[in-house]
Formats: structure tokens, C-alpha cells, sequence
């Protein structure tokens, strides 16, 4: 009885394939499941020192309390911000 084989080629990315490989000390923020405005408001922080409350996130992207509550809190568990204070006096900083 004669044995049958087949051969399966996969393509891959070629001379590309370092380009796979992310960059030591970068996080692709979107691969966290940030939408745009969690990636703004993370580098308005980070790179300009930015804190927000609720009220000055919803002023900046022109969101509902809801939505700014959404974000922001999504951000915190992320662990690269972190809330700081209590009741009407919370901030969000970056960590």
C-alpha cells in the first residue's frame, strides 16, 4: 500500500518578519482595547502631565458623564493610570 502526503505552505511576512516583533519598552496601546479618546487623554497625561476629573474629560471629547466614567475607569485597569482622591475630588493621573 503506497502512502499519499501533501504539503502545506504557509506565507509569511518575508524579509518582514523582524517588523513582527514589537520594540522593546513599547505597548501598543490599542492592542489593550483602548479606543482614541483612552489613547489621547493617556498621552495628554504621560506627556504633558495632564490630570483629569470627570468633568474636564467630558469637556475635552465632548462625552456623557457615563461615557467619561467608562473611559477613564477602563484606563485605571490598565494600571498605567491610577485614581487618586475621593467623591467630587477624584483625579485620574498617569502612574
Amino acid at each position: 500500500m503506497r502512502r499519499q502526503t501533501f504539503r502545506v505552505t504557509f506565507l509569511g511576512p518575508g524579509d518582514n518578519i523582524l517588523d513582527l516583533i514589537p520594540e522593546a519598552g513599547v505597548t501598543d496601546l490599542r492592542a489593550l482595547g483602548l479606543n482614541e479618546r483612552q489613547v489621547q487623554a493617556l498621552a495628554l497625561m504621560v506627556n504633558e502631565g495632564k490630570e483629569f476629573n470627570n468633568q474636564t474629560f467630558r469637556e475635552l471629547f465632548g462625552v456623557t458623564d457615563r461615557t467619561a466614567l467608562r473611559d477613564l475607569t477602563a484606563l485605571v485597569a490598565t494600571k498605567y493610570v491610577r485614581r487618586v482622591g475621593e467623591g467630587r475630588k477624584i483625579l485620574y493621573v498617569a502612574t
